[in-house]
């Protein structure tokens, strides 16, 4: 056999541009076929051809079936397949198809990583050396977030640059453009609340005179707007729990918002001025996204000639899912989309309001 080289260099480590092979001859052919390390094979009963790289055990098989859709690169270790590259480009370890609930790795062609593991973690992530991002997420290569570790990998992070959590030994901390803040974040908002909140101990408000300035005793018509308060305070039920329970909805008592600003407002004084009062505006969008129905996984088994099957995942199971309405909110008309409507909530805290109602009796 002569392998004729037309361009390029030749030396230690050659590179080949356009080598012809000729004068291969049924010789050259067998000694390769014969090869214990180099397998070439035509003759399966099957009608597969194979090219083999053996050494004993251990072997790399491209393996063309008539049947184009089941060709595929294998990876076997005493006969048994320990991986694949099939001819849909996923890179499949420990396992024969597409399917997540099958032990093993797959590397999708279309991106998708998976690893499914029985009774065990199926994902380690180890940073060395030096805190940071152990895994950063992205959308349309814009960073959307991060995991990180801290004090010497003793604090998990979660954080998105505009906000996140560190989880440390002292509880959880707020945290704010990638560090620990103070008095910078909420929980929750005015369109987006929590329900309840349940604590062994009441919540602490710092009151240091150190950090407080224009401490003054209340004005004659603050006075007056406390004792009016004092006589709104009102019974009710929340229209919600009585949409949920009907007659069952219990019975809370508060003031009313609106209330408030009027007893502030006939006294010449803005509501707007006291912490007590709060008052939020916000755009809020409605998306109506459609029912989805269920779709059974449909797979294709193939068998080759050693008896090893591959299960090949032609349509992935759709779980089914109910048509529901999902609302965003915007803070500014600017970034609302168009046919969002303006929310405003009132709100009261109640801390200030009892300490204001008491400072008039």
């Amino acid at each position: 056999m002569t392998i004729k080289q037309n361009g390029g260099i030749f030396g230690r480590n050659p590179t080949f541009n356009e080598v012809d092979a000729t004068d291969i001859t049924t010789e050259s052919l067998s000694l390769l076929k014969n090869n214990p390390f180099v397998r070439l094979d035509d003759s399966d009963t099957d009608n597969n051809g194979e090219f083999r790289l053996d050494n004993t055990s251990v072997r790399i098989e491209a393996d063309k079936d008539n049947a184009v859709a089941n060709s595929k690169i294998k990876f076997k270790i005493d006969n048994s397949e320990v991986g694949q590259f099939n001819t849909t480009g996923d890179l499949l370890i420990a396992k024969t198809g597409q399917d997540v609930d099958t032990d093993g790795i797959e590397l999708r062609a279309d991106g998708v990583f998976v690893a499914t593991a029985d009774g065990a973690s199926p994902i380690f992530a180890n940073r060395r050396s030096s805190d940071g991002a152990i895994a950063t997420f992205m959308r349309s290569g814009s960073t959307v977030g991060s995991i990180k570790c801290r004090s010497s990998g003793g604090n998990l992070q979660i954080d998105t640059g505009e906000s996140g959590i560190d989880f440390g030994g002292d509880g959880y901390l707020p945290m704010r453009n990638g560090t620990i803040t103070d008095n910078s974040l909420d929980i929750g908002s005015a369109s987006f609340r929590y329900q309840d909140i349940y604590a062994t101990n009441g919540t602490i408000q710092t009151s240091d005179r150190n950090e407080k300035q224009d401490i003054e005793e209340l004005s004659e018509a603050e006075r007056r707007v406390a004792v009016a308060a004092k006589g709104l305070l009102r019974k009710f039920r929340w229209q919600s729990a009585v949409s949920e329970k009907g007659d069952n909805a219990r019975i809370h008592f508060g003031i009313i918002a609106q209330d408030l600003q009027a007893a502030f407002t006939a006294e010449g004084l803005d509501a707007g001025d006291y912490g007590m009062f709060i008052s939020t505006t916000w755009w809020e969008h409605t998306v109506e996204v459609p029912a989805v129905e269920a779709v059974d996984k449909v797979t294709e088994t193939s068998v080759d000639e050693e008896g090893n099957e591959t299960v090949t995942v032609i349509t992935p199971a759709v779980e089914a899912r109910d048509a529901y309405t999902l609302k965003e909110a915007y803070e500014t008309a600017e970034e609302a989309p168009e046919g969002s409507v303006q929310k405003t909530r009132l709100g009261v805290r109640y801390p200030e309001l009892l300490a204001f109602i008491i400072a008039a009796t």
